[in-house]
């Protein structure tokens, strides 16, 4: 173990509690305030980045000790999976503390104080960091959890002029303190445990338990984590108001990341908390519970999300449906570890597309959000029925956005398509096997075409259509945001085309995870054998070499090749025949004068669809 993990994550977060007190006291110079936050939240990225990677680098043993505190014994603990989460909430969080500093000197926001949100962004982040490296479901896990949930609910209810901000952010607390007393019930009724136990400790005795306490105790657990998470029907009682009304940059930290730390705990509780001696039969109708669980929120979350009219409601009931992927996924791979050995190398490729889907998700989320943001800051409104026409006005948010949306939408050579197409092959190939599941797969294959469908809704609305109030005739007051808030997202496209161009290096991540970390994923995935089995069933993966790397697909990258030749070609011979190209206005069918009466709504795109879907729910609201 390297002896450096702990100070450096010690250090990170001292840095994040002490920019917590500092920063409140400048906050009357709003761009000096956004520009310390800043310099404090990534110089404590650095400091979790390097414990972060001192684990996924080394010889594989992951880094676990205790931590005193005010005379509490809280168990840490730093492995290859909790190492990934490090580093993900450090990028992320640190990106949109540069958007930040531009963002909140929106006009809307000038007559509030920002001494509480730069008190409660970097106490934010220390609370999720807390979360993924604390080691036990009590003392650690409820100081994490506080601090996590009480500093969110002051970011979410910022704008607390307006009474429906208010109650979004009250019913949030509410909900997450419900979360956090499920988890912690179950933590503490487990026999012979108590405060400060460690997971592996609290396993050990969940397996001396009957099967109905058991199941019981795991419920609470996945209760409280899936509530965290998103999924149905929990995350639809607060996640699409909580992420609409806060501040478009704490909307990308609560999706991209935050909703992450409810995954992990997920996958905690069914890969490191199940007990060894559990039998194969209950740990399958887990997975299948957890499966079923998985696809409904998917197919909710999404249909939900094509009914939208507020652009970032429209994000936050997508989140949901993202989200549904990866539980999914999660349930599969627990369905799959069980006595039929032909399924386990579909448990590694499920896992894998759980373990991308959160990465990719999480960047390509935050960026839609912060694109949101955006039109928001320079247009004022955020309802699809009043945007269109801003390509020309804001060319560079148009193009970063157009990249999101085919990324979220799982097309081809995007981020999206790598891991979608991970989980929905590890459900296809089961098989007789395991039949209800290419039956789920099925079902996660229309709801991608449904959000392709959502996310051409939200991008022809915003950018492309001839707009009402925001038009191309030329608005001076609708313009490109400035570097500030561009920055951000020009990095945060960077990530999210690496993800979809060069896949084979987080399918290497995945790797160094499964080497770093102890339990069920390693004894029973991280196998050369394995590996080599899932190389020859799912096409595009390369088998590990000798170390355990998995070398994996370059096919966006041919792709992206052809694409180019054929769009040379076509540009060849387009010239080649001699035609003239001539421009003439848009005819509109008799009307001259476009507007509401005459051009189609957001409530209109899809409307026989959405009628249809009326079943599935989800409130609109502009």
């Amino acid at each position: 173990m390297d002896t450096t993990i702990y100070p450096h994550l010690q250090t990170g977060l001292a840095i994040l509690l002490g920019a917590g007190l500092i920063t409140p006291l400048l906050a009357s110079k709003r761009q000096l305030a956004g520009v310390v936050n800043l310099l404090a939240v990534a110089l404590a990225g650095l400091f979790f980045a390097s414990s972060a990677i001192n684990v996924l680098s080394g010889p594989g043993a992951p880094a676990s000790f205790d931590l005193q505190l005010a005379g509490l014994t809280i168990p840490l603990l730093v492995d290859g999976f909790s190492a990934v989460f490090l580093l993900l909430i450090a990028v992320i969080a640190s990106v949109v503390a540069l958007y930040c500093i531009g963002y909140m000197q929106m006009a809307h926001y000038r007559h509030y104080s920002l001494r509480g949100f730069y008190f409660c962004y970097p106490v934010f982040i220390a609370g999720m960091i807390a979360l993924v490296t604390v080691d036990d479901l009590s003392t650690g896990f409820t100081i994490a959890w506080q601090l996590m949930t009480l500093t969110s609910f002051w970011l979410i209810r910022f704008d607390h002029h307006d009474p429906v901000i208010v109650r979004s952010a009250n019913k949030y607390l509410l909900l997450m303190q419900l979360a956090w007393a499920a988890v912690l019930t179950a933590g503490l009724l487990v026999p012979g445990c108590g405060w400060g136990t460690p997971l592996h400790y609290i396993a050990e005795q969940l397996g001396t338990l009957d099967v109905g306490p058991r199941t019981l105790l795991l419920a609470l657990t996945f209760l409280g984590f899936g509530m965290k998470a998103g999924m149905f029907p929990l995350g639809q009682l607060w996640l699409p108001d909580a992420h609409s009304v806060a501040p478009s940059p704490i909307s990308a930290l609560l999706s991209g990341v935050m909703l992450k730390t409810g995954i992990y705990g997920l996958i905690r509780t069914l890969f490191w908390m199940t007990p060894e001696n559990m039998p194969a039969h209950e740990l399958q109708y887990w997975g299948l519970a957890v499966a079923v669980i998985g696809v409904v929120t998917l197919f909710i979350g999404t249909s939900q999300s094509l009914k939208q009219v507020d652009a970032k409601r429209l994000n936050a009931y997508s989140s949901i449906g993202q989200i549904g992927y990866i539980i999914l996924a999660i349930g599969a791979a627990r369905y799959y570890l069980g006595p039929n050995a032909a399924l386990h190398a579909l448990a590694l490729l499920a896992i894998l597309g759980a373990f991308l889907h959160v990465l990719n998700h999480a960047i390509f989320k935050s960026l839609l959000f912060l694109c949101v943001g955006s039109v928001q800051y320079t247009t004022g409104t955020k309802d699809l029925d009043k945007l269109g026409g801003l390509f020309a006005l804001m060319p560079i948010t148009a193009i970063i956005a157009g990249i999101a949306a085919i990324a979220v939408s799982g097309v081809p050579a995007f981020s999206g398509f790598t891991s979608k197409w991970a989980i929905v092959a590890a459900t296809l190939l089961s098989g007789k096997a395991a039949g209800i599941f290419v039956i789920f797969g099925v079902i996660a294959l229309v709801t991608s075409a449904m959000t392709l469908a959502t996310y051409v809704k939200l991008y022809g609305m915003t950018f492309t259509s001839v707009g009402v109030e925001w038009n191309t005739d030329g608005n001076a007051k609708v313009q490109e945001v400035g570097k500030l808030m561009l920055a951000p997202k020009l990095l945060l496209t960077a990530i999210c085309l690496l993800q979809g161009l060069c896949p084979w290096l987080f399918v290497a991540l995945f790797g160094r995870v499964l080497a770093a970390s102890e339990g069920v994923l390693t004894h029973t995935l991280a196998t050369p054998a394995l590996l080599a089995t899932l190389s020859e069933r799912y096409a595009g993966v390369a088998v590990s070499n000798a170390s355990g790397t998995v070398v994996a697909f370059s096919l966006p990258l041919v792709m992206v090749a052809l694409l180019v030749l054929a769009g040379l070609f076509a540009r060849w011979l387009k010239h080649a025949g001699g035609a003239q190209t001539r421009q003439a206005p848009v005819w509109l069918c008799g009307y001259q004068t476009l507007n509401n009466a005459n051009r189609y709504l957001s409530s209109h795109i899809f409307d026989a669809f959405k009628k249809f879907m009326k079943w599935t729910g989800g409130n609109v609201r502009a």
